[in-house]
């Protein structure tokens, strides 16, 4: 009889593990819709989880952006009220940094740090590590204005925008060091299949994608499907390419992103920088000339092997002389557009009040509109 009952406990325990396992995963399914959240000018894209938080917040947001004051609590999060409620499905997890949580129904509380406790799961900030989020989120600070979107809303900062893929995390390495000697914006390219494995097989699945495409390279059909990209390429005169190697070809999501906007770069400056194990990039040099064919090359792609990767901030700080990069990074005067002196303060071009000027791009100053340029 004991040992009957003891099958019967082992059972039901297995049952439930089951339907907690099942619960857990519907949690974890994610809406195709993105949400951005901005903070004084900086859009960053959230995954949404699939549930009815999620769901009534991207009804509300279809109205209209929300935009929320916040303050730091604990050391981990960034936190305020929504001003309205929306469905709860709490649960006792432990929030990770950069998850975004509904408290108590009617609050969002934006994590930076961990902490346990019963919340409802909205999504996650999308590939930023933990500095990025404390830097971001402005951790340890007050009044913090975030706007809530469905749309990013960033405006450009710079005249330089870097663009870029990563798999193996050494372009993303490449591109940290080189927006530490530059002043740019970035945005990174993500494939919309986020389970693929490209390195199983000596990279079968990389390699079939680039067979596809060089089989047809005039069809969007033949290129795979990427995460969808809101940033306007008009206010930039300058790009800068950083794409890892496969097979001797660029990689096959960023042919994707070039393929649709590599002619928004025409007649304007394009650097690229190629980051390989060993193999040399003349192949990437005539995937990126087709994708962007009128484009003012500057100068020669930068190679960045596995063997030369930790030499790396030397060979981008020669590569920038190289190319004469700060002489085509131009210097633009404030000029003064416009003016309405009952708007006191520092704003950027939504509207949202910056705590100080900034280095590049268009804000307006007490009613004017001005425009600056890193010197």
């Amino acid at each position: 009889m004991k040992t009957f009952t003891k099958i019967l406990m082992i059972m039901f325990a297995m049952f439930m593990s089951s339907c907690n396992k099942g619960n857990e995963a519907v949690a974890q399914t994610t809406m195709s819709q993105k949400m951005y959240l901005t903070i004084d000018g900086v859009s960053k894209p959230v995954t949404l989880y699939n549930n009815a938080a999620t769901q009534a917040l991207v009804a509300r947001l279809e109205d209209g952006n929300v935009t929320v004051t916040l303050n730091s609590s604990g050391g981990f999060e960034i936190w305020g009220a929504l001003g309205f409620s929306l469905p709860t499905s709490n649960e006792q997890i432990t929030a990770q940094p950069g998850d975004v949580i509904l408290y108590n129904g009617s609050n969002i509380c934006l994590m930076y740090g961990s902490n346990s406790w019963s919340y409802t799961r909205l999504g996650h900030i999308d590939a930023l590590n933990e500095s990025e989020l404390r830097s971001f989120l402005k951790a340890g600070e007050s009044n913090i204005e975030v706007t809530l979107s469905l749309q990013a809303t960033t405006q450009p900062t710079s005249n330089t925008l870097v663009i870029y893929y990563s798999y193996t995390n050494k372009c993303h390495e490449i591109v940290q060091t080189l927006t530490s000697q530059i002043d740019a914006d970035v945005l990174r390219i993500y494939p919309a299949d986020k389970n693929q494995q490209y390195e199983a097989n000596g990279y079968a699945i990389g390699m079939q994608l680039l067979n596809t495409i060089n089989a047809n390279p005039n069809s969007a059909d033949s290129y795979p499907e990427i995460d969808p990209v809101s940033t306007s390429l008009d206010e930039y005169n300058t790009f800068i390419i950083v794409t890892p190697l496969w097979w001797s070809q660029m990689a096959a999501i960023l042919q994707t992103y070039l393929f649709h906007h590599g002619a928004e770069m025409a007649g304007k400056n394009v650097g690229l920088i190629v980051s390989s194990h060993s193999s040399g990039i003349s192949g990437v040099v005539a995937d990126a000339e087709r994708l962007i064919p009128d484009a003012n090359w500057m100068g020669d792609a930068l190679w960045i092997n596995n063997a030369n990767h930790g030499n790396r901030a030397t060979l981008i700080q020669n590569w920038l002389t190289d190319i004469n990069y700060s002489a085509i990074s131009t210097i633009i005067e404030d000029v003064n557009i416009d003016s309405n002196n009952a708007l006191k303060g520092i704003y950027n071009l939504n509207g949202q009040r910056l705590r100080q000027v900034p280095e590049t791009g268009i804000y307006i100053e007490n009613g004017i509109k001005k425009i600056a340029t890193k010197k």
